[in-house]
Parts: structure tokens; C-alpha cells; sequence
């Protein structure tokens, strides 16, 4: 099992669109996917159903007031689940204690990967400190969704550089690649913070595939569901996740791990 965790230093930049429907499309391909929200919000739960408010979740765990088998929620996608935050408002009142954290965070992966979980993906609250550094130091692998906008420049290698750090303080988690999100094609400044961080940065560090800033992305998370599903024929723009979750396959390993438990069989035969 893997654990693949989003990471950025500010909101807005399409992490829950991201991890939803990475995580739908890493399901669709046949992986077994546990999608964990851990920003206290609630986005992704939000985005796929407004009733998540209510639920038991991450944070419920991380308080040793529910298990994991109390929390996790099935989808109606095959080897799709989810982990909504649940009742952060509430654990934090009973004054959890953080160094418990760490230890209840291998928890919830051990569980994870005796309920047969292939892919853990972790949506996290915009910030590189508290739940967010816990998680990502816990997490095997890092995507790092970045708008499209001048600041990126400036801020993406104090992002690589604090991620850096946490591996030299021993984490393991190793950049899966960062992701442009928001690029506004028409737009001249947009298109030029994703000419400089291509020159910036080596070509492997970053995802071939960009993410447009669309109205379908909108209309899926109004919707509560991931792109594909938006309309009854998927949208050109669900092609994007699908490709990116076969780049993810390659640069997590995920792909090595693919075996055929019976010959392939034809069509028709």
C-alpha cells in the first residue's frame, strides 16, 4: 500500500478537485483507494456529499472515539471509500493530545492496508505545519497542486526546500511531481508562470499535464461529484485525471504491483 499526500502553502489551488477525482479515477482503473480528508473543513466530504458534515471521521479516530471500520464510508464505485474530517470542533474540545497523532495516524494506515487498500490519498488544509507536516512525514509520496500565478515562482522552492527537510529529519515521503492547477490559457501571465516554472524545474519534477481553470470544475464540485461524472457522456476535462492518475501509477510503483489473476481472455471467445 501506498499513502500519497496533497500539499501546498495556500487554499485555493484545486487540492480537494484534485484528490477526488484522482482518487475516482484510481478507483475506476481498478485500484482499491481510501480517500482521507484532513483539512478541519471538510472539503472533500463537502464536494461529494453535504450530509458528510454530520459523519463520524478523521478526526474522530485520531481522538479514539470512533474506529476505523466506524468511519469510513463506501462508495457506490467499487474500491472507492472515504474518510470524511468529521467532528474536528468537537475532538478539539475534549483536548486531544497532538503527540498522539503520529501514532494514530500509522493506525489508520495499518487498518487501511488490512481492509486491502491499495492507495491512501490524503487531502490536507492549505499550510506546511501542524496536521498538514504530520500527515505528510507519515505519507509516502507527495503531490504538490500549484496555481498558476506569479507568486508560484517564489514559493515553490521553499516548498521543495521544507519538504526537503522533512526527509532529512527522516520522513520518507518523496515528491511524486508538481501539478500546475488553475492555468488560465487565454491569459498571458498565467501561461508565463507555467513557461518559467517548466524552464525552472527539471522535466520530471513536474506532471506533463496541466489543469485548466474551467467552468466544469465548478459545475462537478455543485454537484458533488468528480469531473467524469458531471454530464452523462464525461467531458473532455475528465480525460486530464485519467491521464494523470497513469502518470501517478508509473511514479508511485503503483503499476508494478498490477498482476492478471487469470489469462486474458478475448472479447468474444
Amino acid at each position: 500500500m501506498i499513502a500519497i499526500a496533497t500539499a501546498s502553502q495556500k487554499g485555493g489551488v484545486g487540492k480537494t478537485t484534485l484528490c477526488v477525482n484522482l482518487a475516482y479515477c484510481l478507483a475506476k482503473r481498478g485500484w482499491s483507494v481510501l480517500l482521507v480528508d484532513t483539512d478541519p473543513q471538510g472539503g472533500v466530504g463537502l464536494s461529494l456529499s453535504r450530509s458528510s458534515r454530520s459523519k463520524q471521521g478523521y478526526y474522530d479516530f485520531l481522538c479514539e472515539t470512533k474506529t476505523y471500520a466506524q468511519t469510513v464510508l463506501r462508495t457506490r464505485l467499487p474500491g472507492l471509500s472515504l474518510l470524511p474530517a468529521g467532528q474536528f470542533d468537537a475532538c478539539s474540545r475534549r483536548g486531544w493530545v497532538a503527540a498522539r497523532v503520529p501514532g494514530r495516524l500509522q493506525d489508520l494506515l495499518r487498518e487501511a492496508e488490512l481492509d486491502g487498500v491499495d492507495c491512501v490519498i490524503f487531502d490536507t488544509a492549505a499550510g506546511l505545519n501542524g496536521m498538514t507536516e504530520t500527515v505528510l512525514k507519515a505519507s509516502d509520496y507527495a503531490i504538490l497542486p500549484q496555481q498558476a500565478e506569479p507568486l508560484a515562482v517564489r514559493s515553490v522552492p521553499h516548498l521543495l526546500e521544507t519538504l526537503a527537510r522533512y526527509r532529512a529529519e527522516g520522513a520518507s515521503v518523496t515528491v511524486a511531481g508538481l501539478l500546475l492547477t488553475l492555468v488560465m490559457e487565454d491569459a498571458a501571465v498565467s501561461r508565463k508562470v507555467v513557461d518559467e516554472l517548466r524552464d525552472m524545474l527539471p522535466a520530471s519534477l513536474l506532471f506533463p499535464e496541466d489543469i485548466p481553470r474551467r467552468p466544469i470544475f465548478l459545475d462537478a464540485s455543485a454537484h458533488g461529484v468528480p469531473v467524469a461524472l458531471c454530464t452523462r457522456v464525461p467531458p473532455p476535462e475528465a480525460a486530464l485525471f485519467e491521464r494523470l492518475a497513469a502518470e501517478v501509477e508509473e511514479r508511485t510503483g503503483l503499476r508494478l504491483r498490477q498482476t492478471l489473476p487469470t489469462p486474458h481472455a478475448s472479447l468474444l471467445d
